[in-house]
Order: C-alpha cells, then sequence, then structure tokens
C-alpha cells in the first residue's frame, strides 16, 4: 500500500470523524523537557480543530487558535531551567523513585488546591463541556482523578519510556525475561543474573512508588476533588490510553496493548525550530563540519571544574578547523582562552542545528529527547551521561555504534580529543547513524498523527474500548503461577498415585504368591 495514501487515509479519518472536542491538558510537573512532548501534542490538537485548555508552567512564544492557557503555574515551584550545576546532577542518586514519587509526585498534588483550580473544578465550563482530559503520567498521578470530575476518559502520555509503575496500570504487563526495565542499564540478551536483576528493580520499584503515593495521592484527590473518590490505584486503572515516547530502535521489540501507544519523534516532527539570520550563516560559513555541545536546558557545563574546562577547550582547538557551537547559559563563568573555533551562546535551537547538514557530531548528556533528535537527524554522539535514564540511553546507543560514551568521572581533554577523532575519521559512526535514522523514520503514520487518531478514538468509544484484561488478574494470575501450581499438583498427585497402585499391585501380587506356596506346602 502506497505510504501516503495511509497517511490521507489517518489524517481524513482523523478530520471526519470528529467535529472537534474540548480536551483538558493538566502538567503540573515544570521540566522543560518533558513539556516539549506535551506542548508538540497538545498543538498538534489544537491544529487538528480541537479546544485545548492547558494547566502549566509554560506559555507559548506565539498565541495559536484553539490553544488557550487557562491556569499558569509559572513560580510556584523551582525553575529547571539552566539551573543545576554539574557537581550536584553527577551525585544524583540513580534511584529516582523517591523523588518522583515525593518531590515530583505528591507535592505537586497539592497544587489542586489553588484558588483558580478550585474554580476550575467546582465551575468548569459547559459551553462546550470536556470531552478529555490528558495529564502527565509521572509521579503525580494524582490529576489522573480530574476524570471522575468530569466524567471524561483520561489520557495519561510520558516524555520517557514507561516506568514500572505505568506498565502496571497500563496492564501491559513486560515479560521482564527480555524486556528490560528502565533502570536496566545494558543492551542485548540478559544473563540469568542480569534477568534476576530485572526483575528485583522492577517489582521493588512498583512497591516503593506505590508505598510513597498510595495513601498520600488519594488523600489529596479526596481532599481537592471529590470526597467519594475511589483508591489512586483504581483512579489509574481506569486511564483510557497511555502514550509513551518510546520506540523498537531506542528499546528494542516488546509486546504491547492498544492501549499503550509509542509516539517517541512526536516532538520532532512537528518542531518549528529555525536558525536565527546570524547562527545560520555560521553554520553554513562551517565548511569543514560544525560539533554540537549541550548537556540539556537544566545542566550547565560551566559550572564544570576549571581544570576540565581547560582541557576541552585544548581538545577543541586540537581538531580545528572544525567549528563547536556550544550551550553556555553565563559565558562570564567560563575561564579565559575559548578557542577561536567555538561559539558559546546561552540558547542552542537544537532541533535545527541538527538538522543542519554541516552538523558532524552531537556531545550530549543522553537525554531522551536529544538523542531521539539526533537519531532522527542521523547524527553521532558522545555521550556524556549523568544520571537517571541517561545512562541507560548512553548503552543503548553505543550498541547501536552511534555513540562514544565517556563516564563523567573519567572526563578530560584527551579522552573527548580520542572520541572526537574517532567520530570524525571512522565512517562506521555516520554509517550506523544513517542507518537507524531511517528505521526510526519509517512509519505508516507519523507519531503526532498516530496519537491524535487513538486520543479520538477513546473520545468517540469510551474509557473502556482499549482497556487490556491483564487489569483485572493478580501479578501471580497473570505469571500464569496458579495454572502452574494446578499442572504440578496434578503431575505430583498422578505420580503419588501410580507409585501407591504400583506398590499395591506388587503388594497383592507378593501376598498371591506367598498364599500359593504355603498352600502347596499344606497339600504336601
Amino acid at each position: 500500500m502506497n505510504m501516503k495514501f495511509v497517511q490521507f487515509y489517518f489524517l481524513f479519518g482523523i478530520v471526519s470523524a470528529c467535529s472537534g472536542y474540548r480536551i483538558l491538558g493538566a502538567f503540573p510537573f515544570n521540566g522543560k523537557s518533558h513539556h516539549i512532548v506535551f506542548e508538540a501534542l497538545m498543538k498538534g490538537l489544537a491544529k487538528h480543530g480541537h479546544q485545548v485548555d492547558m494547566i502549566t508552567h509554560f506559555s507559548l512564544n506565539k498565541p495559536m487558535k484553539n490553544y488557550n492557557v487557562i491556569i499558569n503555574l509559572a513560580g510556584s515551584m523551582e525553575s529547571f531551567v539552566n539551573n543545576i550545576t554539574i557537581k550536584f546532577a553527577s551525585e544524583l542518586s540513580d534511584d529516582m523513585v523517591t523523588p518522583i514519587a515525593t518531590i515530583y509526585g505528591n507535592r505537586l498534588c497539592d497544587f489542586m488546591g489553588f484558588e483558580e483550580m478550585q474554580k476550575l473544578f467546582k465551575n468548569p465550563p459547559t459551553d462546550p463541556p470536556y470531552d478529555l482530559v490528558i495529564t502527565e503520567a509521572f509521579g503525580a498521578h494524582c490529576y489522573m482523578g480530574l476524570g471522575y470530575v468530569f466524567d471524561v476518559p483520561v489520557v495519561a502520555v510520558m516524555s520517557t519510556m514507561e516506568y514500572p509503575w505505568v506498565s502496571h496500570f497500563a496492564g501491559n504487563n513486560d515479560n521482564l525475561a527480555f524486556v528490560p526495565n528502565i533502570y536496566h542499564i545494558g543492551s542485548g540478551s540478559m544473563s540469568f543474573w542480569e534477568r534476576l536483576k530485572n526483575v528485583a528493580i522492577y517489582f521493588a520499584s512498583l512497591r516503593k512508588f506505590h508505598t510513597l503515593t498510595e495513601e498520600i495521592q488519594t488523600q489529596s484527590m479526596r481532599k481537592y476533588l471529590r470526597p467519594d473518590i475511589p483508591n489512586v490505584r483504581e483512579v489509574e486503572k481506569n486511564v483510557a490510553l497511555t502514550l509513551v515516547n518510546s520506540h523498537p530502535v531506542l528499546y528494542g521489540v516488546k509486546p504491547i496493548t492498544p492501549a499503550l501507544v509509542q509516539i517517541a519523534g512526536l516532538h520532532i516532527e512537528s518542531n518549528e525550530e529555525v536558525l536565527s539570520l546570524e547562527l545560520n550563516k555560521w553554520m553554513n560559513d562551517s565548511s569543514h563540519g560544525v560539533v554540537c555541545f549541550t548537556l540539556g536546558s537544566m545542566i550547565l557545563i560551566e559550572t564544570l571544574p576549571k581544570e576540565t574546562l581547560e582541557e576541552i577547550y585544548d581538545s577543541f582547538k586540537k581538531i580545528s578547523p572544525i567549528r563547536i557551537l556550544m550551550k553556555i547559559a553565563d559565558n562570564s563563568k567560563l575561564p579565559p582562552g575559548l578557542p577561536d573555533n567555538v561559539k558559546v551562546s546561552s540558547w542552542i535551537p537544537q532541533q535545527a542545528v541538527l538538522a543542519h547538514p554541516l552538523t558532524k557530531i552531537f556531545i550530549t548528556h543522553g537525554g531522551l529527547g536529544g538523542v531521539q533528535e539526533a537519531l532522527y537527524y542521523g547524527v553521532p554522539m558522545i555521550g556524556i551521561p549523568l544520571f537517571n535514564d541517561q545512562k541507560k540511553n548512553a548503552e543503548v546507543f553505543v550498541a547501536k555504534q552511534m555513540m562514544i560514551k565517556i563516564d563523567f568521572d573519567k572526563l578530560s581533554g584527551k579522552l573527548l580529543e580520542s572520541a572526537l577523532r574517532a567520530m570524525l575519521h571512522n565512517p562506521i559512526y555516520k554509517e550506523k547513524s544513517m542507518h537507524y535514522s531511517k528505521l526510526f523514520r519509517s512509519r505508516p503514520i507519523s507519531p503526532l498523527n498516530n496519537a491524535i487518531y487513538w486520543i479520538e478514538y477513546v473520545v468517540q468509544n469510551g474509557a473502556d474500548s482499549l482497556r487490556s484484561p491483564a487489569l483485572q488478574f493478580s501479578w501471580w494470575q497473570l505469571a500464569l503461577l496458579d495454572v502452574y501450581g494446578f499442572i504440578l499438583l496434578v503431575i505430583i498427585l498422578s505420580t503419588v498415585l501410580s507409585v501407591l497402585s504400583v506398590k499395591l499391585i506388587f503388594t497383592k501380587i507378593i501376598s498371591k504368591s506367598n498364599n500359593s506356596k504355603l498352600n502347596k506346602k499344606k497339600t504336601h
């Protein structure tokens, strides 16, 4: 079937299926990298004719039709943009369950007590009323309770691959024998000990999240939403659809239910970033190529130790005339001696830079948004992962020969120069990058249109239309332990009965033989 015809078919179905729904987007966490995905989705819905009302920390730079920020949460919590030092990031624990559940979960539920929030909950719009709620699946699952307030389906969306507690409530119980959880570092088939660790971490994370959130978030919903609202674990199970920022090229092939839709790359294809005239000229003039160096929206490169920065300067100087574009929020904090082939900027239109044909290498911390963009545009990477999923992402791309990883605690000018030269002179990295870019891009429908299709599907057909039957069973039933136990019991009982039967038969035979011998003696 022709690809363009398939896309037209889906687009026609999306446009013709409805005249436009009213959708409430509730995103209480102010992570910029998270918001990029959510904004792309909600803007896409608005462009398709739906009326989108947003509860968010971020306003649009340019107003657009059908998209309204009705409650602006900006300033209600600390900002993460350009606010994290290298030292702080490197010291973060790999176990992020506690902060996700508490600081970025339970705490955010209290935002529902804000006056503007309460006005919305008690006097929701009726012209028209809401048809759907879309909220983040991360830590503050109390916002999933808005479905009960407005009596509408709820769609959960993630800016990462799914955490164990998300797979759990989506009814998409991963087979841990070959599906690594988000905390598993590595790629390829797992050994016995890796599988054992995978299972232990999965269930430990799941139990920890549930323990930390269940009582507090249930109480918050009953305080701010409705006193008769069910337990938060039951509220989670009523989510109609879950959108996750994943793809088989990223984390491997696995079975998924229809209620779990993979949308990796959604924010890329709908991106509207462009290079400024000055930056565009600089890029075009970089005839020998450009290396883009950024550690994301939060982490400050300029907080690296002075000695490390000076070594990085030296490694950049040695690859001249290749140029380096480096994101630096405050260049006054950089040591003197910045090489002539390095340009610093407080903000980089990352996608536009990665899409430029002269961009040769992307030096990154391994955040999911950035590595997806490099994957999409076929740009090899040097990874300096610091915490959380960054380490997992780095291992994934190292295995694909798209990245050279440098452990942060071993970062030096010598290692960086070696990685840069390997990337520049060994064609395998570019070849692999282009190969996986092709696989990542090859889809019958764009991630955005796919997400919109299934969102409209659950509004039209009801919150139960895609729900997995797995939610009706306990973990031990899903693992068929009761069935295997019954089969084992039958086998044991059959074996015991067979042994007893054989024993009884032999006993009777021996007894009969003895009686026969005894009778013969009596006869003689």
